[in-house]
């Protein structure tokens, strides 16, 4: 399957994570209708997992995609433990792994799920004997495509030893450039897509990103210390470039920021978190802006 198979040619996804609550509640009809503008606006992959809600957030995905069953690409995780809706670990084994893809298919009424990931590496596992598990599900036909999330070079290399792997998805935004350093050049050339996510670094590039004190108290970001008052002063001032080429162009710092990260490799693709049809709407007006040569080559020196 390849990065257009995935994605289309827009290469970017919706990330759905944001609306079930993680960060601030949403509610279900806006959720749906986020989802809805989606589609009618041409986006196809659509990334939920499990663990968010729990299990909520296949659900809304699910209602929302009954218009249309079949023009979506549904990408969903595995791998945690969960019990009375609580995480208490990592849990590849294979009879996790069955039970949660079983799960994921009854809450996303579906036969087939076209992308499961590995949501987190399990310690006590090792990636073979989990990605193993995964393909005798492919093999019954209740998986697509398998994937791997925040994972790093070695680990992709010994799950090739196994099986094809079609995408992997790691953090990855102007903010969050660890991928360049291995990752993205093991990749190179491979039939595997890169897939970013949190490519607005949870908000911090969209110019909208808020401190702990005036977040929502149900908003996953106050624990992430990169939202403390005098960090994200740091931070909004690093990113002044980027707001400069926004207002240059007159486009939301979100555009710009995408259309950096889509600019370094045709092998990329995002799925930036909405939580609205107008923030679904950035996105797209995102894949249609392009870069300058020296707008990316400024943004290249934005580091922290």
């Amino acid at each position: 399957m390849s990065i257009v198979d995935l994605f289309g040619e827009i290469r970017l996804g919706l990330g759905c994570m944001a609306l079930t609550g993680l960060f601030g509640h949403v509610d279900r009809s806006v959720a749906i209708r986020t989802i809805h503008h989606a589609m009618d606006i041409g986006v196809r992959h659509f990334d939920t997992a499990e663990l968010y809600g729990p299990y909520e957030n296949e659900e809304v995905l699910a209602e929302a995609l009954a218009v249309k069953p079949d023009a979506a690409v549904l990408a969903t995780k595995v791998g945690y433990r969960l019990v009375d809706g609580k995480i208490v670990g990592l849990d590849s084994r294979p009879e996790s792994l069955r039970q949660a893809v079983e799960g994921s298919l009854r809450r996303l009424r579906r036969d087939r799920i076209d992308l499961v990931y590995q949501h987190r590496q399990d310690p006590n596992i090792p990636v073979e004997e989990a990605v193993g598990s995964l393909v005798r599900l492919q093999t019954e036909g209740k998986i697509g495509r398998i994937g791997l999330s925040a994972i790093d070079s070695a680990t992709f290399i010994r799950a090739t030893a196994v099986t094809p792997i079609a995408a992997v998805q790691n953090e990855y935004s102007l903010l969050q450039r660890e991928p360049e350093r291995d990752l993205l050049v093991t990749l190179a050339g491979s039939e595997t897509t890169f897939v970013a996510y949190s490519p607005l670094a949870r908000g911090l590039l969209t110019g909208t990103a808020r401190s702990w004190g005036r977040q929502a108290n149900d908003d996953y970001r106050r624990s992430d210390e990169r939202f403390a008052p005098d960090r994200l002063a740091t931070i909004t001032t690093a990113v002044a470039a980027l707001h400069d080429i926004a207002a240059k162009h007159n486009v939301a710092p979100t555009v710009v920021a995408l259309s950096w990260l889509l600019s370094r490799s045709l092998d990329v693709a995002a799925i930036p978190g909405c939580k609205s049809p107008a923030q679904v709407s950035l996105v797209i007006d995102a894949a249609q802006f392009k870069l300058g040569a020296e707008e990316a080559e400024h943004l290249e020196t934005l580091r922290l």
